[in-house]
C-alpha cells in the first residue's frame, strides 16, 4: 500500500539560526489514528480528542483534517532543564490503621537533550504547528531563559519575523531559603511567552486584570504631529512632536461636559479617567504564577494563565490545542470555557493524568447543567493513539526495560547506552521517531569513539573496517533514515537499527497488575464488584519507600486494596474496539473507589462488559466479561 505523504509549507522568514543536521520539513508521512477510548456523552456527534503518540506523528495526523483551523496552539514543550521529571502519589484514603502514607515516586520524563538536537526536534514541530494554525490563529510557546532565545529565533524563520507579537512574562514560584555558602547563580523567577501570529493583520480584544483606580485625570496630548489635531487649547500648543489627542469640536464638548480642563498649576490640558477596577494587560504578568499543584504531575501549569490565554486568542467556537499536553490544564481550561480542543502527550501517565482531569470537569458541568443550551462546547471526548506505544508507558521506564529485555550491559558517563556481544549500543529517545539529525550525532559520537575500535579489515578504498558494530534501538523510524545511514556512514562502523515497534514480539513485557472482579446480570440489571486488586510494580515501590524508613510502625501498609486504586471505568456494551465508559469512579484524593456499581439496561439480551481499573501509578487493569441481561 502506497504511503500519504503530507506536503509542508516552507518557512515565511529567512534563516537566522545555523545547527548540525539542520534540514527542513518538505513532507512528512501521515500516520493512521486508532479510537481507543470515548468518555463523556456518548451519543454526541462530536468529541474533542486526546491523542497518545510521538507529537510530530500526531501533528502529521491532524494536517489532513485540521489545516488551517486552529486558533490557538499553546505547548510547554522541554526547557532542557538537564532534569528527571518524576510524579508523586500517595495511597489513596484517609491513613489506614495509623500507619503512615509515604509518597512514591514514578518518573514521568527526561529534560536532558545535545543542543541540536533539541532545535531539531522544536523546529520540525513549529512548521507543522504553523500548518494546523488558521488564518487568525496564534500560537505561544512557554520556555524559561534557558532556551527562549533559540526558541524566538528559530519562531522569527518559522512564521516570519513580522509576526511576532510579544514576549510575556509570567511569575515562577518564589524560593524563599538561603543558601549560606553562596550560589552560583540567581533563582530564576520568571518564564516566557512567545506570542506569534499566522497574520501580521489579525487584531486581539488586550485582555485586563483587576487593578482599582480612583478617578483622575491625564495630559491630553499624543504622539505625532497631525495639523487638524493641532490647536490652541485653553492657551497653549501641543508639545514639540506632538498633537492634541482629539480635534477642536471634540474638545469644545468635552469642555462643555466638565471631562476636559487645564491643570490647576499648570494650565497644560487634561482629561479625566473615570474610576475602574480593571487595566489593561502588557507583556507583565506579575500577579499570576504558571505553576500550580493539584494534580501531582510534574511541571503543572496553572489554570489563571490558560484562561486569559485561552479568552483571548480563542473565541466562542473556536479550536485550542496543547500538543505536549502533561496534566492537561490546556485543555481542562477549554472545556471549561466551552472551546473546542486537542491535546496529545507522549508519555501514557499524561494522558492518564488528563483522562481523569476532564471527566471530572465534564462529570461537573453536566451536574450544574452547564452543559445546556448555553453551553457552546463539547461534552464528550475521544482517546485515540498514532503508532503502536503500548510496549511503554514512558521514556525513562521505557529504555529501562528495553535494555533489560534485550540484554543490554549498561555502561555510564558515554554517548552510549550499554554493549551487547561486540556492539555498542545506543537507545535512542523513544518519546519519537528515529531521524537524520539522530544518525548525524550517532556518527559523530564513532568517530570521536574510533580508537575504542578493533580493525578487522580494510574496504575496497583501503579504509578499515571494525570489528565492533553499533545497534541502535530506536521507537519507529523515518522514512529515509536507512538510506541516510548508507549515504553518511563513513566510519567503517557497522550500523544496524532495531526498531521496536516492529521488533516488539521478541519483547517480555513487564508485570501486569491483577484484579478479581465480579460480574453479573439479570432482569436487565448489570452488577459490577471490584473484590481484590494487585499491582506488582506499585507494592514493589512501596517496598523500597518502607526501606528507608527506620521505624517499622511508620512503614505505609496497604489495609485495604481500594487504597492503591486511582480510578475504575466500566463499559457495559464494550464492542471490542472502542472502550465507551458509561460509569466512571474517579474519588478525589481522600476518598477511594466504591468498587460497587450497577447499571440498567433498556432492552435485555447479550452483551460484552470491559472494566478498566488504573491505580495511583498509572498501571492498567483491563478485563472483559460476557453476560445476558
Amino acid at each position: 500500500m502506497a504511503k500519504e505523504i503530507q506536503k509542508i509549507e516552507q518557512a515565511k522568514g529567512r534563516p537566522l539560526l545555523q545547527w548540525v543536521g539542520k534540514h527542513p520539513l518538505e513532507s512528512i508521512e501521515y500516520y493512521p489514528a486508532q479510537e481507543k477510548e470515548a468518555y463523556g456523552d456518548l451519543a454526541s456527534k462530536e468529541f474533542n480528542k486526546l491523542f497518545w503518540g510521538d507529537n510530530l506523528q500526531v501533528l502529521a495526523h491532524l494536517l489532513k483534517e485540521y489545516r488551517g483551523t486552529v486558533d490557538l496552539i499553546y505547548i510547554d514543550p522541554p526547557f532542557d532543564s538537564k532534569a528527571d521529571y518524576v510524579k508523586k502519589v500517595k495511597l489513596r484514603g484517609e491513613q489506614f490503621e495509623g500507619q503512615q502514607q509515604n509518597v512514591l515516586e514514578e518518573k514521568q520524563y527526561t529534560d536532558i537533550w545535545e543542543q541540536d538536537e533539541y532545535l531539531q526536534f522544536m523546529y520540525e514541530r513549529l512548521m507543522l504547528m504553523k500548518e494546523l494554525l488558521s488564518d487568525k490563529g496564534f500560537i505561544v510557546v512557554h520556555l524559561n531563559v534557558e532556551r527562549s532565545h533559540y526558541i524566538k529565533t528559530v519562531m522569527d524563520e518559522v512564521f516570519g519575523n513580522f509576526n511576532f507579537r510579544n514576549e510575556i512574562i509570567v511569575r515562577r514560584i518564589r524560593k524563599s531559603y538561603v543558601e549560606e555558602k553562596g550560589v552560583s547563580t540567581l533563582n530564576e523567577g520568571v518564564d516566557y511567552l512567545l506570542l506569534y501570529s499566522s497574520n501580521p493583520a489579525t487584531r486581539f480584544k488586550a485582555p485586563v486584570k483587576f487593578s482599582p483606580k480612583e478617578e483622575r485625570w491625564h495630559g491630553f496630548d499624543a504622539p505625532n504631529i497631525r495639523p487638524n489635531l493641532t490647536y490652541e487649547l485653553f492657551g497653549k500648543l501641543p508639545p514639540a512632536g506632538r498633537c492634541w489627542m482629539m480635534s477642536k469640536g471634540e474638545a469644545e464638548k468635552m469642555i462643555k461636559d466638565g471631562s476636559l480642563r487645564p491643570n490647576q498649576k499648570t494650565g497644560v490640558p487634561e482629561y479625566k479617567l473615570e474610576a475602574t477596577d480593571f487595566i489593561t494587560r502588557d507583556t507583565l504578568w506579575d500577579d499570576i504564577t504558571a505553576y500550580a499543584f493539584t494534580t501531582g504531575y510534574p511541571t503543572e501549569k496553572k489554570e489563571d494563565m490558560l484562561e486569559i490565554l485561552i479568552q483571548t486568542f480563542a473565541g466562542e467556537g473556536g479550536v485550542v490545542a496543547d500538543f505536549f499536553i502533561g496534566s492537561g490544564t490546556t485543555c481542562a481550561v477549554a472545556q471549561k470555557l466551552g472551546r473546542r480542543w486537542i491535546g496529545c502527550d507522549i508519555n501514557l501517565g499524561a494522558i492518564q493524568t488528563t483522562t481523569k482531569r476532564l471527566n471530572q470537569v465534564i462529570e461537573d458541568q453536566r451536574k450544574d447543567k452547564k452543559g445546556g443550551k448555553d453551553f457552546k462546547g463539547l461534552l464528550a471526548f475521544k482517546v485515540l493513539n498514532v503508532n503502536d506505544y503500548d510496549v511503554f508507558k514512558n521514556e525513562l521506564e521505557a529504555k529501562e526495560i528495553i535494555m533489560e529485555m534485550y540484554g543490554v550491559e549498561p555502561v555510564k558517563r558515554t554517548y552510549f547506552d550499554g554493549t551487547l556481544d561486540k556492539s555498542f549500543v545506543k537507545v535512542m529517545p523513544l518519546n519519537r521517531v528515529l531521524n537524520r539529525m539522530d544518525i548525524r550525532t550517532l556518527i559523530k559520537n564513532i568517530n570521536e569513539k574510533i580508537d575504542g575500535f578493533t580493525a578487522k579489515a580494510k574496504s575496497k578504498s583501503g579504509e578499515p573496517v571494525y570489528e565492533e558494530g553499533v545497534l541502535v534501538i530506536c521507537s519507529g523510524v523515518e522514512l529515509d533514515v536507512s538510506d541516510f545511514i548508507k549515504k553518511e556512514n563513513k566510519t567503517g562502523v557497522k550500523i544496524d537499527v532495531r526498531d521496536i515497534q516492529t521488533d516488539k514480539q521478541n519483547l517480555i513485557f513487564k508485570q501486569k497488575p491483577e484484579a478479581k472482579i465480579k460480574v453479573k446480570a439479570a432482569g436487565g440489571k448489570l452488577e459490577v464488584k471490584v473484590l481484590d486488586f494487585h499491582s506488582p510494580i506499585l507494592m514493589r515501590k512501596l517496598e523500597i519507600e518502607n526501606s528507608k524508613v527506620v521505624k517499622k510502625e511508620n512503614r505505609a501498609k496497604v489495609g485495604d486494596f481500594r487504597q492503591i486504586i486511582d480510578s475504575v471505568a466500566v463499559d457495559v456494551d464494550y464492542n471490542g474496539k472502542l472502550f465507551n465508559a458509561e460509569i466512571m469512579d474517579l474519588p478525589d484524593k481522600k476518598e477511594v473507589i466504591k468498587a460497587d456499581y450497577s447499571w440498567d439496561y433498556k432492552k435485555k439480551g447479550d452483551y460484552t462488559v470491559a472494566v478498566k481499573v488504573v491505580d495511583v501509578l498509572g498501571e492498567e487493569y483491563f478485563e472483559t466479561f460476557n453476560v445476558t441481561a
